[in-house]
């Protein structure tokens, strides 16, 4: 049996080649996927970040690993969002340092994911930071929707971090539904009323229930506010 981290990180390179394959038609070079913190942040992206004994250079991508408790479709959107980083380093035109220009936004869309200041709908498109949510039917999804547990049992990370489990554990209890670990990845969440509604707080924390709930986050002590699900806006009037 391989160990540990053969097996979480064969996980990693191997979501990492099926988005590629999916949304970057297999252009993306290899690069180091990791987890790892980063303040305030849900992943990040480094040119160049590591090196060999030859010189030979590779990016790396990194998953913050808190975030693997707020749902499959989430994370692994933020994996998608880190690669079209790496899209752009490699066959686009970045700005300056941690800036999300216009083609970054406009690529963001074309796999289907939104850039938004906020995480919300009527966020700006482009800015210094910036997060996302996902289009519904456009490529992301359809990629997401694609995988099964039967198909491609490989794309589920076998170890969850803790902080994560008591996350979903404490969403449990509120009544919000999380990804269940021993299920098939599917998307969206449905409930018996239809689909769950995405709830944030001040802090960037992201939990899915049913509509209409009233939810607190003690981290912030903010609120959490329901996120409304109105058709995409098209990026048009933006400059770099």
């Amino acid at each position: 049996m391989d160990g540990v981290t053969r097996q979480q990180f064969n996980t990693l390179e191997d979501l990492f080649t099926f988005y590629n394959e999916k949304l970057f038609a297999g252009k993306l070079p290899y690069c180091l996927v990791n987890l790892s913190r980063h303040r305030q942040a849900a992943g990040f992206f480094i040119e160049k970040n590591w090196q060999s004994a030859t010189g030979e250079t590779k990016h790396e991508i990194s998953i913050n690993p808190d975030t693997i408790g707020m749902g499959d479709e989430f994370w692994h959107s933020t994996l998608v969002h880190e690669m079209v980083h790496m899209w752009q380093y490699e066959f686009g035109s970045p700005s300056r340092y941690n800036y999300h220009n216009k083609e970054w936004a406009l690529k963001m869309m074309d796999i289907g994911l939104m850039p938004t200041t906020t995480g919300k709908p009527g966020g700006k498109p482009i800015g210094q930071n910036m997060d996302h949510f996902v289009m519904e039917g456009r490529g992301f999804q359809q990629a997401f929707n694609s995988i099964s547990k039967e198909q491609l049992s490989n794309l589920r990370l076998p170890y969850i971090n803790t902080a994560s489990i008591r996350l979903m554990a404490n969403a449990a209890d509120e009544g919000v539904g999380e990804s269940d670990p021993n299920e098939p990845l599917v998307g969206p969440v449905e409930s018996k009323s239809g689909k769950k509604s995405k709830y944030s707080c001040g802090c960037g924390v992201n939990v899915w229930g049913k509509s209409g709930l009233d939810l607190h986050c003690n981290s912030c002590d903010t609120d959490f506010a329901e996120h409304s699900r109105p058709d995409p806006v098209l990026l048009t009037d933006v400059t770099n």
